[in-house]
């Protein structure tokens, strides 16, 4: 695994900015860390998008939390467990769960837009594997939009924070004493610059595009991972990718399959064949709403039964007015594409849509590289296990966001940086645009077939070797631009899911051997 993606003449033309922290990221892991840290620390949010460019903008379920008397923490955390197939953390569950409500309380504060009933108490939703109501919702079906906006307005308007859009971070550097910056492509001129500083947070969400059907937008490739990886960081559960059972069929959007919320099974929607069989019943006690690993299989099995491919959502016991309040995001793009909701049913199909796995980090996000931090989707704190349950991804961001400040702020680090030493290779070889485009087709569609929702050892032992050729291959590749860097980290990230996919010996969770 080669060390350093860039180590052309632009690392050290332009002058270092230094900073007391560096989050590379702009979802809410990245925002609510940087909001949590002392106004006297000078901030940097290195961005490869705008804010509106991250998995959390397009996350619409919401945010589970223990919030009403009924619920408790342990029911939460047997939920989580149930969901992660026994291979949660505890400590990480048990944080997880008991500080979810305080920030949501936060988030209240910070007036976060979520939805309230008349009497002013927080409607909350029901998802897959909850077996109560206890989702925060805002928008309706726009969680994720309406919490990332608000924290970037917060964010911006904060003197000690910086925000750089459209800066690709390339990779982490180190010396003896820990991380001491980052390196980052600047889009509209190609400049590259170095941000110093003594903590850097890696908040850059999953790992969507190295498949080839994905809920998450285009620059979710899995290079903040990787960066971390090559920075002597370790990464953990990598097996583990879990696959959203309801994706609208009708085109992609910029790139990415539009995600029907679990949420709209947990107000009462029901799976069908193109017979109009319902065939969830009987196959799990909580039938459409069982965790999301076994509503996938059971959607792939019944399409393999019925030669279709696609099953249907039907919503029809819910009236036009409900469903277009509840899920105003759904309902506009199902009418967009001529799905009249709910007297039409929804077709769908399962996609690749989060990653339990990821850089391991400590139940502050610390990891194994001094002042080197991980939360949100880059993370794996261990919640998760085998498989998430539903809306715990935005309530991790929070949780262990918030605990990365606090980390940071009691371990502050102050000692002296020097600027990193990086010779040039004398060995790089130049491949061409259209090279690199072949290659990163090839490369997910290995992925995709190999390293699906269903797996088999013989097609995961050939996916590993292509894989393993490609990235052999790309090695000593001179990386001067985006899509020759993100290559490089795809195939980092595939080649650590491919080898912990062949490691991991039992079937558990979404890591599904079928032989």
């Amino acid at each position: 695994m080669r060390r350093i993606l860039y180590r052309g003449e632009k690392l050290l033309q332009n002058p270092p900015k230094e900073y007391d922290v560096v989050i590379a990221g702009s979802g809410i892991a990245g925002l609510y860390a940087a909001l949590n840290l002392p106004e006297d620390k000078k901030i940097a949010i290195v961005t490869k998008t705008e804010i509106d460019g991250s998995n959390s903008w397009m996350a619409q379920g919401g945010i589970a939390a223990v919030l009403t008397p009924e619920d408790t923490y342990l029911m939460h955390e047997e939920d989580t467990f149930t969901a992660g197939a026994g291979l949660c953390k505890k400590e990480a569950v048990q944080v997880l769960v008991e500080e979810g409500p305080e920030n949501i309380r936060q988030l209240e504060k910070w007036q976060v837009p979520f939805d309230y009933n008349e009497d002013g108490d927080l409607i909350l939703g029901r998802e897959g594997g909850h077996r109560l109501r206890r989702i925060a919702h805002a928008g309706g079906d726009a969680t994720g939009r309406e919490t990332t906006k608000r924290l970037g307005q917060l964010a911006m308007q904060k003197k000690n924070i910086d925000i750089y859009f459209k800066h690709y971070m390339i990779d982490i550097f180190t010396d003896e004493n820990g991380v001491c910056g980052i390196s980052a492509f600047r889009e509209k001129d190609g400049e590259i610059f170095l941000f110093l500083a003594r903590h850097i947070i890696v908040a850059t969400g999953g790992i969507g595009q190295i498949y080839r059907h994905t809920t998450n937008p285009l620059g979710a490739v899995g290079d903040g991972m990787a960066a971390a990886a090559r920075a002597g960081a370790v990464l953990e559960n990598m097996e583990m990718v879990q696959f959203h059972p309801t994706t609208l069929t009708a085109g992609e959007v910029d790139g990415r399959l539009f995600l029907i919320s679990e949420a709209v099974r947990g107000e009462g929607a029901k799976l069908k064949n193109g017979k109009g069989e319902y065939f969830m019943q009987g196959k799990h006690p909580m039938a459409d709403l069982a965790p999301r690993d076994i509503v996938t299989r059971c959607i792939l099995k019944e399409l393999r039964r019925t030669g279709e491919d696609r099953a249907y959502l039907d919503c029809s016991h819910m009236t036009r007015e409900f469903f277009s309040a509840r899920f105003p995001t759904i309902f506009a793009q199902c009418e967009r594409v001529g799905i009249h909701v709910p007297e039409d049913a929804i077709p769908i199909h399962p996609a690749q849509h989060y990653f339990m796995g990821g850089v391991q980090t400590g139940l502050f996000a610390e990891t194994a590289v001094p002042g080197l931090y991980a939360c949100g989707e880059v993370s794996c704190t261990g919640v998760h296990g085998a498989n998430r349950l539903a809306s715990n991804s935005m309530l991790e961001c929070l949780v262990f966001g918030r605990r990365c400040a606090q980390h940071i702020t009691k371990h502050f680090r102050t000692d002296p940086i020097a600027l990193p030493a990086v010779a040039e290779s004398a060995h790089e070889i130049k491949f061409s645009a259209e090279e690199v485009a072949a290659d990163r087709k090839a490369l997910r569609k290995t992925v995709s077939d190999c390293f699906g929702p269903v797996r088999h050892r013989a097609e995961m032992a050939a996916g590993e070797q292509q894989i393993a050729a490609l990235l052999q291959k790309y090695e000593n590749a001179v990386c001067e631009n985006v899509p020759e860097m993100e290559l490089c980290n795809m195939l980092l990230i595939a080649d650590k899911i491919a080898k912990a996919a062949i490691a991991r010996k039992e079937s558990v969770g979404a890591h599904y051997v079928e032989d």
